[in-house]
């Protein structure tokens, strides 16, 4: 929530539960003031019927909810457009369904400096309440291109001079070997099925993270956080 209205994103109005109005949203409901988003004080009864009415959690909402309008995704030639100048890092995911890992992975993409995100409108995990909050708000400041088809996404980024690089298992090359510097997509696939294998031909390398253990591979956001930070740190 906090994270919303410091991006500046616009906001309708913000509905506290009676009790729940103290410290950390008590702040935000300073800060909604400064910005001119009206806050309303519900009592609980008629705050857990809004939860129900929207399909929000008691723990998700954790006793505040903000209704903002519907913004539509930015477009993929917007998203390329606004990003080509600054030699930029995109994160493309093909196949994440969890929106836990939604969220964990735009985390982590936003920290290590990535652009905005490329995401399926089909075949994978929504923009959910659970997704932003999983994200810690980066969500709010990554946009987000969706595509029909990915790899006609990609394939038009590769003309733009983009490098693709996916995650795969196994794949080509060592994660560490790669190279991530210049205008890079790293493509981020589902757990258990990968990267599709449309996608895996237009890839430029499949880079792995070798495992010591039992376990095959790493969680989808996990696998993401380690890449992600390779990637920044060679293109520092």
């Amino acid at each position: 929530m906090m994270e919303s209205l410091q991006a500046g994103n616009e906001l309708e109005k913000i509905f506290v539960s009676y009790g729940a109005d103290d410290g950390p949203l008590a702040t935000i409901r300073t800060q909604a003031k400064r910005a001119g988003v009206q806050c309303s004080i519900m009592d609980r009864r008629k705050f857990q019927v809004l939860e129900r009415a929207l399909n929000v959690g008691p723990n998700d909402a954790q006793g505040i909810i903000a209704l903002r309008p519907v913004r539509a995704s930015t477009t993929l030639a917007s998203l390329l457009e606004f990003v080509l100048g600054e030699s930029p890092l995109l994160v493309a995911l093909d196949g994440i369904m969890d929106p836990h890992n939604l969220g964990a992975i735009a985390r982590s993409a936003e920290g290590a400096g990535a652009k905005g995100l490329i995401l399926p409108e089909k075949f994978g995990s929504p923009v959910t309440p659970t997704a932003v909050k999983a994200s810690a708000g980066a969500l709010e400041h990554l946009p987000a291109a969706k595509v029909l088809r990915m790899s006609e996404a990609l394939e038009t980024a590769k003309k733009l001079g983009f490098k693709i690089i996916g995650t795969a298992s196994p794949g080509t090359i060592h994660y560490r070997k790669a190279d991530y510097t210049g205008p890079c997509i790293i493509v981020l696939g589902n757990e258990g099925e990968g990267l599709h294998p449309r996608v895996q031909q237009i890839c430029s390398q499949l880079v792995e993270i070798p495992m010591s253990g039992q376990i095959a591979s790493l969680n989808a956001s996990v696998a993401a956080g380690i890449i992600l930070f390779e990637a920044q740190a060679q293109r520092a």
